[in-house]
């Protein structure tokens, strides 16, 4: 269980990490909300993720 939850917290932060990555690459610009974006989407991801909130 407790590999689950580190794979978990990992795959949300690389979400965190990957979206203003990305745009970066795609644009290349980087503006703050970015970081913004991908910090919310990373945390929905590990909220809300497949294993619950049972974290």
């Amino acid at each position: 269980m407790n590999r689950l939850r580190l794979i978990h917290r990992l795959l949300a932060v690389g979400i965190a990490v990957a979206v203003p990555a990305a745009a970066f690459v795609a644009s290349g610009i980087i503006g703050i909300e970015l970081f913004v974006l991908g910090a919310a989407l990373g945390f929905a991801y590990w909220y809300w993720g497949p294993t619950g909130t049972l974290l």
